[in-house]
């Protein structure tokens, strides 16, 4: 049997594409996303390691996207185990979520975040690993207000949100790439 080379060059282009394929696919950081945790008294935040994609980020801060400045991004859990204020709300205990939702032109001309109270579902959070397009939970809107992301904070490759606590105010610092949001919180 004779097997010619446009065969053979054909067989083995389609293995290496296959295979480069699986190792992409092994490689999406969005599939190693996990939930973190993070506390400090009566309060708990949970949160997913989100991968950096400026370009990504770019379409939710500034919007001009069909997709990623169009829906809602719920970024974090929090558990309050005591009253709390958010503003000049005040929190009971139970469980919360940050929202962020994109610029969208004239239809919303800044960057919000929300906090909203909602159930959580049977495995005690709509966080889901792996799955960095969560759906954002029915929930009741607390509080919403336009926010901007401090360029210029040191790098992480990964969402991360540090508390740092100084009597009964807590800082929710949201590290994101070299962008930065600070929200207090006032524990009772």
């Amino acid at each position: 049997m004779k097997i010619s080379i446009k065969y053979l060059f054909v067989f083995f282009l389609l293995v290496a594409t296959v295979t480069g394929l699986a190792t992409a696919q092994e490689n999406d950081k969005r599939k190693l996303t996990t939930i973190q945790k993070t506390s400090v008294e009566n309060l708990e935040i949970k949160y997913l390691n989100l991968p950096w994609g400026e370009t990504t980020f770019g379409y939710i801060e500034n919007g001009g996207n069909d997709y990623y400045s169009t829906r809602t991004w719920p970024v974090a859990h929090l558990k309050l185990s005591t009253k709390a204020v958010y503003g000049t709300r005040l929190l009971t205990p139970g469980d919360y979520m940050f929202v962020i939702t994109p610029k969208n032109g004239k239809r919303r001309p800044k960057m919000t975040l929300s906090l909203s109270a909602f159930k959580p579902d049977e495995n005690g959070t709509f966080l889901t690993p792996g799955d960095v397009f969560t759906d954002t939970p029915i929930g009741r809107l607390i509080s919403r207000k336009p926010i901007s992301f401090v360029k210029g904070a040191p790098f992480h490759d990964a969402m991360k949100i540090e508390l740092a606590q100084n009597n009964q105010v807590v800082d929710i610092k949201i590290h994101y790439g070299d962008r930065l949001l600070v929200e207090k919180l006032t524990l009772k």
